[in-house]
Order: C-alpha cells, then structure tokens, then sequence
C-alpha cells in the first residue's frame, strides 16, 4: 500500500522547487539583462528569431513558473519548460565546453548552480516527471482532475 500523502506531499516541492526557479530565472532575464539583453542573449546563441524568443522567453518563465507554483495547468506549463530546457540544453552543448562565463555575462546565479548544461538537463527531467505525474494533490488543478477520473 502506497502512502498517498507522501506521494502529493513529494509533487508539491518538485512543483515548488521547479516553479520558483523557473520564476526567479524570468524574473532575473527581464530585471537584469532587459527584453534587449535577452534577446541580445538568445542572439549570441545563434538561435533562430532571436529578438523576437528573447522578448517572449522571461515572459514565459515568469508564467510558467507562477503556473508551476499554483498548480495550475501544470502538465502543459511543464511541457513547454521541457520543450525550453531541453533546447537549452542544446544550444549549451553546441556551445562547447566554457560555461563559467556564458557568452560574456558574468551572472552569480551561475556560479551557484555551477554547470547550466547541467542545470538545463535537470530541469527538463524534473519537468518531464511533472508531465508524466501531474500536480498532485495539493495544487489547483487536482480538483478538476478529480471531477474528470469519476466520469
């Protein structure tokens, strides 16, 4: 037998942990660097569209962080920050090996974290768990998900 409130208790500080991070990061990208550094960011990234991913990519973390938190619309906000993580993850290892002073910003929040490679790979594993399992319990969403399981 399964200890279901351990279970919820555990969905809700992934939630939690995933969804604070993912909203301190927008938080940092549009305070510190601006919608212009951002995309200036994306940019030395070689990414396609840059200006335009630049502008809209804290305004996505920022929503779907604060999504994440509530537990509100929680497999999708956890898709989009797989399909975000993943990506950069990509375009990190495309990069090459230096990773102490991303494209020229000396950021503090980096050296906490250490490797982003790293940090990119655990946020998409920790978003796919999310996408797989769902919020849990203890989230906005878990009365709707009730209603729908007893049809």
């Amino acid at each position: 037998m399964r200890n279901v409130f351990s279970v919820d208790l555990g969905l809700l500080l992934l939630r939690l942990a995933a969804g604070i991070l993912l909203l301190v990061s927008g938080l940092r990208k549009s305070s510190w660097l601006g919608l212009d550094g951002a995309s200036d960011y994306v940019a030395g990234l070689a990414v396609p569209f840059a200006e335009h991913i630049g502008t809209a990519l804290p305004f996505v973390e920022i929503i779907g962080g604060a999504l994440l938190v509530l537990g509100l619309l929680t497999r999708l906000a956890a898709a989009v920050m797989m399909l975000l993580a993943g990506a950069g993850a990509y375009l990190l290892l495309d990069a090459g090996p230096v990773f102490v002073n991303v494209h020229g910003w000396n950021e503090p929040f980096l050296l906490l974290l250490g490797n982003p490679l790293e940090f990119m790979i655990l946020y998409a594993v920790l978003s796919l768990a999310l996408v797989f399992t769902g919020p849990g319990a203890f989230s906005v969403d878990a009365p709707a998900w009730r209603s729908i399981r007893r049809r």
